[in-house]
């Protein structure tokens, strides 16, 4: 039924307008080809290395704790990813495995490191940008994806539902980034949108038929400045190591 609905040109435009997957991967595939062809690059928390493929140009190291499995809480209208047929989360090989803010590696020795959609999951950030930072060559790149808000999702390695650009300017600026670009991922009216087809995903036929009308509404209007401000569902940021 769902491959018979995403043939309908709407539904397509719909689903891929929900799903914010779509625009990071594009916004991660550009500026990892604007790297320079043999870059080391880290990809840290990389889970199953859903980014390696637009790294052949790159020398690719991967970094993870390894230890995530499946969700241990069942959370409304969520859908599992990167798992394996038999189960278990599939994470690929790793060349670190340990924690993100003490990974085994000497001092700048990374032309650049590529995280994305992990901070939500880490206990430290703070001391997750001084890593990185001790990491980077002079000079060296952040590429940082990460959600403003969000639901639970990984458990029981959730510890936060989002970070602002405020966070990201007082952090990074702390440890010597000199942020190159900060960009929000949505608005209220998208997040509004994704909420309401979560909700009618998981009740009854009346609730769908109810819930319509104002998903309509949602949907269709336009982002403003204060609709992102106001809330969005994350930020791409490139950052470079000053110092």
């Amino acid at each position: 039924m769902k491959y018979f609905l995403d043939k309908i040109p709407f539904v397509a435009n719909v689903r891929k307008r929900l799903n914010n997957l779509n625009e990071r991967t594009e916004w991660v595939r550009t500026q990892l080809e604007l790297l320079p062809a043999g870059s080391l690059i880290l990809d840290a928390g990389c889970g199953n290395q859903q980014f390696r493929k637009y790294c052949q140009h790159l020398c690719y190291k991967a970094q993870d704790f390894g230890q995530y499995v499946v969700d241990d809480k069942k959370i409304l209208g969520a859908e599992s990813g990167g798992l394996g047929a038999e189960g278990g989360y599939l994470y690929g090989e790793l060349d670190y495995v340990g924690d993100i803010w003490n990974i085994d590696e000497e001092d700048n020795a990374f032309d650049a490191i590529l995280c994305t959609e992990v901070f939500e999951h880490i206990p430290f950030p703070n001391e997750t940008i001084a890593e990185f930072r001790r990491l980077l060559k002079p000079g060296g790149k952040l590429i940082l994806t990460a959600p403003s808000n969000c639901l639970r999702h990984m458990d029981p390695y959730f510890y936060y539902s989002g970070f602002s650009d405020r966070w990201y300017e007082k952090i990074l600026g702390k440890y010597n980034f000199s942020i190159k670009e900060i960009t929000a991922v949505g608005d209220y009216y998208s997040w509004m949108s994704v909420e309401i087809v979560r909700t009618a995903k998981t009740h009854s036929i009346l609730a769908k038929l109810v819930l319509f009308p104002a998903f309509l509404f949602y949907f269709n209007k336009k982002r403003t400045k204060v609709s992102i401000d106001t809330l969005c569902g994350g930020y791409h940021v490139v950052a470079v190591k000053t110092l």
